[in-house]
């Protein structure tokens, strides 16, 4: 009965996705929609984008086997997301409209800074496929592991199939069909991480949550360098371009206030839920070594619920995964596509090359992702610190300076995307180099901005 209803949601995906395919008509329609989200697209399609299948498995599972000092990773993200939401999202979309109607984020910079030699436009498409194969290779990882876990096939066929049905009904409906799809994975996430925790409380009795462990000390086992480190990780959302494009698509600015509203409260209860589930696992499962600490929230699914309700749970996990690899995958094609392809081949057939990178970039990712003991969250901490080092200052910078220049704005994506491959190659020194690259990468990059931009008014 479980599979069965994972099957039927898999079903009801591709057809979303074949129905959308027939409205896209034009490659800025296939690229974001034609600026038509309205705010509850917009707010659970950023949601979703963002939180992936570690609010589901990584999450409760840290903080199952340690407790509530797990408590700053969440922190460091809703404040990271709140001010995304508050300080980036009206102006990116107002000036992206503004400044050729960009619907990407190398597109958008690049008219920023009247880049006639294309040379900025390259750069950040590069970039931004780069950390991204990492990024979807990471999520691949994730998705395989956990089909072949609920199925009698091996880690390599599902690792096949995962990226074949997220490139299915990716190439099919593009971004309608993305952000449709979404909604739906949106509502199913937090309606399954609401779901357990309530339960778990309902079917115990007061004198076994009065009895628990649970940690309380938010300071446990944690030092300044991992407390920062951890809320560091807000920083990473002012540079992540599928997040980030959700702003550009929305119908119009006045819709953002609401849309901040709807997705901040998603968020907010998502990861209330997740905590939740992991604090309260001790009541199911006493012996913590017996079980993997990530799969704790199916594991606790599966003893609470009959089989179809426990299905729903495993399609919301794999929902949260690939709501994240299509909004990567999109993203990374998109940017080749408007980026680089038409200053080499023209303009001709945007929407079909569209979906020939999607292949070739999903192919690259599986590759990447063929070794089943890769280490998942070491290679989202690269791609998340990459991606918000080399483009978050740039961005921010773009929209509230005026007079910033294009070599400002490049050094700035180059000196924050070396500084974190740089400081986690010296990672193994400890100390300093401990704290994560994100901060390092940030602060280097943002300084590089300032310091072309004071040289260059001086000229």
């Amino acid at each position: 009965m479980k599979l069965l209803v994972v099957i039927l949601y898999f079903i009801g995906i591709i057809a979303i996705g074949i129905h959308s395919s027939k409205k896209n008509k034009t490659s800025k329609g296939f690229a974001i929609g034609g600026r038509k989200l309205n705010a509850i697209t917009a707010a659970l399609g950023a949601g979703a984008a963002d939180m992936s299948g570690w609010v589901m498995m990584a999450l409760p599972g840290a903080v199952f086997l340690n407790g509530i000092s797990e408590i700053w990773l969440p922190i460091g993200l809703t404040i990271g997301a709140y001010l995304n939401w508050q300080f980036v999202a009206r102006r990116i979309r107002v000036k992206t409209q503004k400044y050729g109607d960009a619907v990407t984020i190398a597109g958008y910079l690049s008219n920023r800074f009247d880049d006639k030699s294309g040379f900025l436009r390259i750069i950040v498409a590069v970039i931004t496929a780069i950390f991204f194969i990492i990024y979807i290779a990471s999520a691949l990882v994730a998705l395989a592991f956990l089909i072949e876990t609920y199925t009698p096939y091996d880690y390599l066929h599902c690792l096949i199939f995962s990226g074949a049905f997220v490139f299915i009904y990716t190439a099919l409906g593009g971004f309608t069909a993305i952000n449709k799809i979404d909604v739906m994975q949106g509502l199913l996430m937090l309606f399954a991480l609401l779901l357990v925790p309530i339960t778990m409380l309902i079917g115990s009795d007061n004198s076994d949550i009065k009895a628990l462990d649970l940690n309380l000390d938010p300071f446990l086992n944690l030092d300044v360098i991992a407390i920062v480190s951890l809320l560091s990780w807000g920083l990473g959302y002012f540079g992540q371009p599928h997040i980030l494009v959700r702003f550009m698509a929305i119908d119009k600015s006045k819709t953002l206030n609401a849309s901040k509203n709807i997705c901040m409260s998603w968020m907010i209860l998502s990861l209330i839920g997740s905590f939740c589930i992991g604090l309260l696992g001790i009541l199911l499962f006493k012996n913590v070594d017996s079980i993997n600490p990530e799969t704790i929230f199916l594991l606790s699914a599966d003893k609470l619920f009959p089989g179809w309700l426990s299905g729903f749970v495993l399609a919301a996990v794999l929902s949260a995964i690939m709501s994240t690899i299509s909004a990567q995958l999109h993203a990374t094609a998109c940017s080749l596509t408007e980026d680089i392809y038409p200053k080499i081949f023209g303009t001709f057939n945007k929407i079909w090359i569209a979906r020939i990178i999607m292949f070739i970039v999903i192919l690259i990712s599986m590759a990447y992702a063929s070794n089943p003991k890769s280490t998942i969250l070491s290679l989202v901490q690269l791609a998340w610190a990459g991606l918000g080092s080399a483009f978050g200052p740039t961005i921010l910078f773009s929209l509230y300076l005026k007079k910033m220049t294009k070599f400002s704005a490049l050094s700035g994506i180059i000196v924050g995307g070396i500084t974190v491959v740089v400081w986690r190659s010296l990672k193994s020194f400890g100390g300093v180099f401990e704290l994560f690259e994100i901060i390092p990468g940030f602060i280097l990059s943002s300084l590089a901005i300032i310091l072309i931009h004071n040289i260059s008014c001086k000229r």
